[in-house]
């Protein structure tokens, strides 16, 4: 929330490309004078102070794909293209339904078919996943979730890199109500097995915790 008042502390991340979930749209931004970084993006939503946003610097272009299902709330697939390369995202920020059967890891398996076959190995599906293993009621939907995006040559980066099982994370990216005494790990970056990222890190709640319950993923491919 209130994505406009943390442009200082991601800017200094110098960072291509944002997936920010919960974040105010490019007009809301506009409304509010907000001066934004980064002039390129794609945000989806029907509330313009909190939906998903995916930003860029200039010289990097953004497109929602056209097989973008609004059905699959907060799940944007989006091309990106700069000078020297073309890859696609797959951007999440899950939301659970009022039917206890569509929970926030249904929903995204749910969106898992529907954008699974145009899925190559270039692609990304980042985000805000609201799951894990560690949940009682559908941490098994969790683990059906990894399992068929292994199925696929795909696996999430912090697990692969650092040789952890999900659910058995040392590492949070949550922190309920920002309490660093209730920690979770919720937010995943899965890439295809045949791509190495130069680095990988998770942001640290000490840096973060006053801005946001969640802290960064910060990949550099």
């Amino acid at each position: 929330m209130a994505f406009r008042h943390k442009f200082t502390v991601l800017a200094a991340l110098n960072p291509d490309i944002l997936v920010i979930p919960e974040s105010e749209s490019p007009a809301f931004l506009q409304a509010k004078k907000a001066v934004m970084p980064w002039p390129n993006h794609v945000w989806i939503g029907k509330n313009p102070a909190k939906g998903l946003g995916i930003f860029a610097r200039d010289g990097i272009r953004l497109k929602l794909k056209r097989n973008h299902d609004p059905a699959h709330r907060f799940i944007a697939p989006v091309n990106v293209t700069s000078a020297d390369d073309a890859f696609d995202l797959l951007a999440f920020w899950t939301q659970a339904e009022k039917r206890q059967s569509d929970s926030y890891v249904a929903h995204s398996l749910r969106a898992l078919d529907h954008y699974a076959k145009p899925l190559k190995r270039s692609t990304l599906l980042l985000g805000d996943f609201n799951s894990s293993p560690v949940f009682k009621q559908n941490g098994k939907h969790h683990v059906e979730l990894v399992r068929r995006l292994a199925r696929r040559g795909f696996s999430s980066l912090y697990h692969r890199l650092n040789d952890h099982e999900h659910g058995s994370e040392p590492d949070a990216t949550f922190w309920l109500h920002r309490n660093q005494a209730k920690p979770y790990h919720l937010d995943y970056i899965f890439a295809h097995t045949t791509r190495t990222p130069k680095s990988f890190a998770l942001g640290d709640p000490d840096d973060w915790l006053h801005l946001s319950d969640h802290a960064p993923l910060i990949l550099d491919l």
